[in-house]
């Protein structure tokens, strides 16, 4: 189980393998933007998925990067209340 396709699955509410076929076809087109995509990617948890896909594949630092910033706020607002 790879830990990308996971926090895919989890962030889009979809099950791991939609997840991973989403990694494997956005590792697929490898950017190309006039490739089509297929209709259970196009609307919905699927569409989140197919793009949560795209970027960590294209994007690998802007994926990480946000996940680590979605995370550390709350943490950061916990300390602040907690530090006044």
């Amino acid at each position: 189980m790879s830990l990308t396709v996971t926090i895919i699955a989890k962030l889009s509410g979809v099950d791991y393998p939609a997840a991973k076929r989403a990694c494997d076809l956005a590792g697929a087109f490898d950017g190309e933007v006039g490739a089509a995509i297929p209709e259970e990617f196009t609307y919905g948890a699927g569409a989140r998925c197919y793009a949560l896909a795209t970027i960590a594949e294209t994007r690998t630092a802007l994926f990480w990067g946000g996940l680590l910033t979605f995370a550390s706020v709350p943490v950061l607002a916990l300390i602040k209340v907690l530090h006044g």
